[in-house]
């Protein structure tokens, strides 16, 4: 059996305060081997660094600040993320983005702290992961200008720049994703008996191009819908691309756990 990787989990929530090291553990039980636990903001990338120095080998930390989380960020949350992206156990900046859905914050404060993201990636070299909610054509304009940066100046980053977080099927963002060498994050969402759009999508998307990832404990898969998303649940979501693409289960587990080795750089950590 291959190793699972889940490559977005925010394992710091409050939902998982009684029985943290029981869910790590039994995910690790039931063969993901690699966690990405990505930050919302300060305090919650320093809960990721942590909870990789808890359980090394096993979990990698991001840190970033949140769309939701972008109104009155003072330039000194901005150096913390700075100083914390350098940690030898940081393995991406995330989650990051734009969310013009739940407008928890203003498109242009989103803006500023999602350019002031991506600037720390490209200095630090680290890939990103990146939050989008309606707000596609934007998010790519940002991205275009950011990537052309990486073009000019060599970085290793063109590679692999980073991965679209739990992606939804918009065909803007996955044509943006396939021509710049980003990743696409599929999570529980694909079971759901309504995603159609979404499965046709992965259909017709070659598996070197996805990740898969619980974002738990949010987005259970069927047959947990409703309930606290765990990342030992990532398997259902393998089991569902394995089913659209009629290819093996052992293919789509070995293909995304190199996919998020080659993004991350996590094999030899």
């Amino acid at each position: 059996m291959h190793d699972l990787s889940d490559t977005h989990c925010h394992l710091y929530m409050h939902d998982n305060d009684n029985d943290r090291d029981t869910v790590i553990r039994n995910a690790i039980g039931a063969g993901i081997r690699k966690i990405l636990v990505p930050g919302i903001d300060p305090e919650t990338s320093k809960s990721s660094i942590r909870l990789s120095e808890d359980y090394p080998g096993n979990i990698f930390a991001a840190v970033g600040i949140h769309p939701n989380h972008s109104t009155r960020v003072a330039e000194q949350d901005l150096k913390s993320i700075e100083s914390l992206a350098k940690h030898p156990n940081v393995v991406a900046i995330g989650e990051i983005g734009l969310d013009f859905y739940r407008e928890k914050a203003s498109p242009n404060d989103q803006i500023q702290v999602f350019r002031k993201m991506l600037s720390i990636s490209k200095a630090t070299g680290k890939p990103v992961c990146v939050h989008n909610r309606d707000a596609d054509e934007t998010i790519i304009e940002i991205l275009d200008s950011w990537y052309s940066e990486l073009v000019e100046t060599n970085s290793s980053l063109t590679k692999h720049p980073g991965v679209f977080h739990s992606f939804s099927g918009s065909e803007i963002i996955l044509d943006w994703a396939l021509t710049h060498n980003f990743f696409l994050g599929i999570s529980g969402p694909v079971t759901f008996t309504n995603s159609q759009i979404l499965q046709e999508k992965i259909k017709d998307t070659d598996l070197n191009h996805l990740l898969v990832e619980t974002d738990a404990p949010y987005l259970s898969p069927h047959p947990h819908r409703g309930k606290r998303n765990e990342p030992a649940n990532v398997r259902f979501v393998c089991e569902k691309i394995a089913e659209i693409k009629q290819n093996l289960l052992e293919e789509v587990l070995s293909r995304t756990s190199e996919n998020a080795a080659s993004l991350f750089g996590w094999s030899g950590i």
